[in-house]
């Protein structure tokens, strides 16, 4: 996905930003609003890169809350979807907010 090219065809309004129903419950649950999913799609950065998927981090402007947006598109297509949002758990990932952990073998 070119989030560069993306991100200039939903300022332009060739693209529109759709919010799965998964991703607003999530968010929803987390305290995030659609506001912080938009701004995200904006400016987060990549930390996670699917082809046609990417997840996304930046963090909330009122609380400065890390917000994690996984963020589909397919070329060509008139819509992005975000398909989850959350706010990311620390004991799965680094501070740094793009890091997973490495999970301990039992």
């Amino acid at each position: 996905m070119n989030l560069t090219r993306l991100r200039a065809a939903l300022s332009a309004g060739r693209v529109t930003l759709r919010f799965g129903d998964h991703a607003v419950i999530e968010a929803h649950k987390d305290g995030l609003t659609t506001g912080d999913l938009e701004h995200t799609v904006a400016v987060g950065e990549i930390i996670e890169d699917y082809g046609r998927r990417v997840l996304l981090l930046s963090f909330t402007r009122e609380d400065r809350l890390p917000c994690h947006v996984v963020l589909e598109y397919l070329s060509g297509r008139r819509a992005a979807t975000v398909v989850t949002a959350y706010v990311p758990d620390a004991k799965e990932w680094r501070s740094d907010w793009k890091t997973r952990k490495e999970r301990r073998r039992r």
